[in-house]
């Protein structure tokens, strides 16, 4: 374990055994009064010499205690996190803060680009400072994307299995090291008696990929029971032996959505709701069925080189239980991470697991300079990406919901690190519209 990792799993042991795991009634209400916020000495650390000074056509000209390259950013008063500002289609920050100024005219260039919709949030010592929400939530009849617009998050829906997981562990209703045929006796996919909880949340169990199905952007289509999928999945080879390497596997989560149902006795969207929704007071995140009719949800394109705006492919999200099925807002993911970085929803063991020992140093912008940062993602599913970006030292917290993809479209992690590199005084790149290829 680094120094850092020790600095950072101490402070917050110290702070979760005062404070303890309370919860909130489910709305979207400050975080209860006994919890703390963590927070790191701030040790952000610029390339040596490889740094890149700001475009002046890029940025607006950073103060030297804006520069990461001239001194820390001073940590933060730890202090209970305060309510968040009202859903705006912009809004956040003071008109004093050059930071939000430029946050703004990046937006406004990705806006002008027409490579970028969705929604960004931005936060610091547990406030928001800056959110925005550019295109359209509906293009065929104009209907702009807002703050609290519910776009699909892909993939950051593993974090939440894993929680899950992990709080069932803890209250010993399951076990990492027990296996599939534990909790699954009616799964008849190879290695079931050998692959443990603890190698599928690893992505090290074997199980195989989504590209091991042919036709699968006609196969996700359909809807699918439980018992069909988990067929289907017993249905293919090992891509290795379990636990001999690593490969990323969303069948694999898709297995722990259902040993989670399994070993609790209750449906995923029941657990999610009572144990980590209405503690972190999150109202918009739930698992997506595809034929139900959804409020404020966004629908998904595709932005690509031989092509202008379009549909992209239909997906039932039966298909993506466990590992891709849920939907959210950039307002409910700023509440999640705090209740994660606070203790809320795990223990100190399982909480540095999760944050503090998955961290690591990131570059920002176009590359000048880096951050040591927890990022999730970059999500992708169709129509949609999502990237969160936890800046655990100076306590910021970017995320980037879109509700389009493609190679045209900007990668959601380009939209965050830039958005950091703002934060942080560091240089990157204004976006240029791209031409459609005849």
């Amino acid at each position: 374990m680094s120094a850092c990792h020790r600095v950072f799993a101490s402070i917050l042991l110290a702070s979760l055994l005062v404070t303890g795991c309370g919860s909130v009634e489910p709305t979207a209400t400050p975080l209860p009064a006994t919890a703390t916020r963590i927070a790191l000495e701030p040790t952000h650390t610029p390339l040596p010499s490889t740094a890149t000074p700001v475009p002046p056509t890029a940025t607006l000209t950073a103060t030297p205690t804006e520069s990461a390259a001239v001194s820390p950013v001073s940590p933060p008063t730890p202090t209970v996190v305060p309510s968040p500002s009202p859903p705006s289609e912009a809004g956040g920050g003071g008109a004093s803060d050059p930071r939000v100024a430029e946050i703004e005219a990046l937006m406004a260039a990705y806006e002008q680009a027409d490579t970028f919709s969705g929604a960004v949030l931005v936060a610091e010592g547990g406030e928001i400072i800056y959110e925005r929400a550019v295109g359209y939530a509906n293009r065929e009849w104009l209907i702009p994307n807002a703050i609290d617009t519910r776009f699909r998050i892909a993939s950051l829906s593993k974090q939440f299995t894993k929680i899950l997981v992990l709080q069932l562990e803890e209250e010993g209703k399951l076990g990492l090291d027990g296996t599939i045929a534990d909790y699954l006796p009616g799964y008849s996919g190879p290695g079931a008696d050998r692959i443990t909880i603890q190698l599928l949340l690893d992505h090290r169990s074997g199980i195989a990929a989504e590209s091991a199905v042919q036709n699968l952007e006609r196969i996700e289509r359909d809807y699918y029971t439980q018992d069909q999928m988990l067929e289907l999945i017993a249905g293919y080879d090992l891509w290795f032996e379990p636990g001999a390497r690593w490969g990323y596997s969303n069948f694999g989560y898709y297995l722990l959505g259902t040993i989670i149902e399994s070993a609790s006795g209750r449906t995923y969207g029941e657990l999610l709701q009572e144990r980590i929704c209405a503690p972190a007071g999150m109202q918009d995140t739930f698992p997506e069925v595809t034929s139900d009719i959804i409020a404020r949800r966004a629908s998904g394109y595709r932005l690509d080189a031989r092509r202008e705006w379009a549909h992209d492919s239909p997906l039932d999200m039966s298909f993506v239980f466990g590992y891709g099925q849920l939907i959210s807002t950039v307002g409910d993911l700023h509440l999640f991470d705090r209740a994660l970085r606070e203790g809320i929803l795990l223990n100190p063991a399982h909480t540095f697991s999760l944050v503090g020992a998955e961290g690591e140093y990131e570059p920002l912008g176009n590359g000048g300079c880096q951050a040591y940062v927890f990022e999730d993602g970059p999500g992708s599913i169709n129509g949609f990406r999502a990237s969160t970006h936890s800046y655990l030292r100076e306590d910021r917290f970017v995320v980037v919901l879109e509700n389009v993809r493609g190679d045209r479209a900007v990668p959601v992690f380009d939209v965050g690190r830039n958005i950091a590199a703002i934060l942080y005084g560091c240089s990157y790149d204004l976006p240029e519209k791209s031409a459609r290829i005849p």
